[in-house]
């Protein structure tokens, strides 16, 4: 069976349309997935209460960012003084330990109830570096792939009229 110009630029036209269209809708889910594999996450507050000495808790996250956080006493909040006093925030590695890969808190001769901030590594985060370079370049190679075939499809079409 043989195919005249016409059906071959019609065939060649649709596919390169509902590829730039899945193309198109598929843009914003690379972008989201990149953006996740590069972003910390933080938590604004989470609250553990101990009631004895060097109890620890295991957080809701775990792969923390060392030196990233914070333990403020649950009861500081409506008092803007306590904060900065012995009682308010607790020093890191003298009042409380952190393990930043289990995600655990252990709060040293301290009781009471405690507001802890932190940021983490979301289990999408690319530690490289590199990586993070690489997958920034995905997103600007699919556009181009995008247009390149948007190109190719018009040139086809405009060539066999």
């Amino acid at each position: 069976m043989k195919y005249n110009k016409a059906q071959i630029t019609l065939g060649v036209s649709i596919m390169g349309i509902i590829a730039v269209i899945v193309g198109v809708a598929m843009l914003p889910v690379f972008t989201s997935l990149i953006d996740d594999a590069q972003d910390l996450k933080s938590v604004a507050i989470e609250q553990v209460t101990n009631t004895g000495f060097n109890q620890s808790f295991s957080l809701n996250n775990d792969d923390l960012i060392p030196g990233a956080t914070t333990v403020i006493n649950g009861t500081c909040i409506t008092d803007a003084g306590c904060a900065t006093s012995p009682n308010g925030t607790l020093r890191e590695d003298i009042e409380f330990a952190i393990n930043t890969k289990a995600g655990l808190l252990t709060l040293i001769n301290r009781t009471g109830t405690w507001n802890v901030s932190y940021q983490f590594k979301p289990d999408t985060y690319v530690d490289s570096a590199t990586g993070r370079t690489v997958i920034k370049q995905v997103t600007l190679m699919f556009a181009v792939g995008l247009l390149v075939a948007i190109v190719i499809v018009s040139g086809i079409a405009i060539s066999n009229k």
